[in-house]
């Protein structure tokens, strides 16, 4: 996997496991981040670093941190070689696109946000 997936995927598991620690001003914001991404993994995971790097959101930071180390511990990057670990298979289903990076970050984004549809509705 490379360095810049590996980012994103740290990244994704902060969204998964901390997002109570955003506060709602930094959502507005990163709710508008995937308008900006492109389909470049080194790219997303630079928009995705930079948005971390306030000292506001230094916990986070250091949160992706050792997501990022974790994964690039247990992912070692062989430049020569682009195959799976153990020569594993693609999880993705035969005939089916892998959703991509842009996508899978998107994704995390409206799954975690407090301030998407998932709120429910007052009751009058």
């Amino acid at each position: 996997m490379s360095v810049y997936k590996n980012s994103i995927k740290a990244f994704i598991q902060v969204l998964d496991s901390q997002s109570n620690l955003i506060p709602t001003q930094d959502w507005n914001e990163l709710q508008q981040l995937p308008s900006h991404l492109a389909e470049d993994d080194e790219e997303i995971s630079e928009i995705l670093e930079n948005w971390l790097k306030p000292e506001s959101r230094s916990q986070l930071l250091e949160t992706y941190k050792q997501h990022l180390k974790l994964l690039s511990a247990t992912s070692p990057i062989d430049l020569d070689i682009n195959i799976g670990i153990a020569n594993s298979k693609s999880q993705t289903p035969v005939n089916q696109p892998s959703e991509s990076s842009k996508e899978l970050t998107e994704n995390a984004i409206k799954r975690n946000s407090p301030l998407s549809d998932k709120q429910e509705p007052s009751k009058s």
